[in-house]
């Protein structure tokens, strides 16, 4: 009975050893898995946070580029009463011929025969 003791002995301390070594890992797993939830946990708050900004940034974008549509309709507007109001002014032809008209009006540059000069180129002829 003796080896019978010492064998259970032997087999129990085998098996509290097996026992001791599964739940130091055991012990070490779940270290390693609360490590990986708590970056998992950060991983997730860093991608929300940069989401959350990408959002601000992007509405923040739209609303440039509906001012700058703005600003567009706003100078095309613009143009367009540009070119009306270029359409009622007078081309350049009708300029010239108006200008040659008061060219031969004007009383300043053009030459006018008075009646004693008319009266001499009459004798003359």
């Amino acid at each position: 009975m003796v080896d019978k003791t010492a064998e259970v002995k032997v087999i129990t301390s085998e098996l509290v050893r097996r026992i001791n070594e599964d739940s130091r890992r055991i012990r070490i797993l779940e270290q390693r898995m609360e490590r990986m939830d708590d970056t998992m946990s950060s991983l997730e708050d860093n991608v929300i946070n940069q989401l959350n900004d990408l959002k601000v940034s992007i509405e923040r974008l739209s609303d440039k580029m509906l001012n700058i549509g703005d600003r567009l309709n706003t100078a095309d507007n613009e143009i367009a009463k540009t070119n009306k109001e270029m359409a009622k002014m007078a081309s350049k032809i009708e300029l010239k011929k108006l200008e040659s008209f008061i060219d031969a009006v004007n009383p300043i540059t053009s030459k006018f025969v008075t009646k004693d000069e008319l009266r001499r180129t009459m004798e003359d002829r």
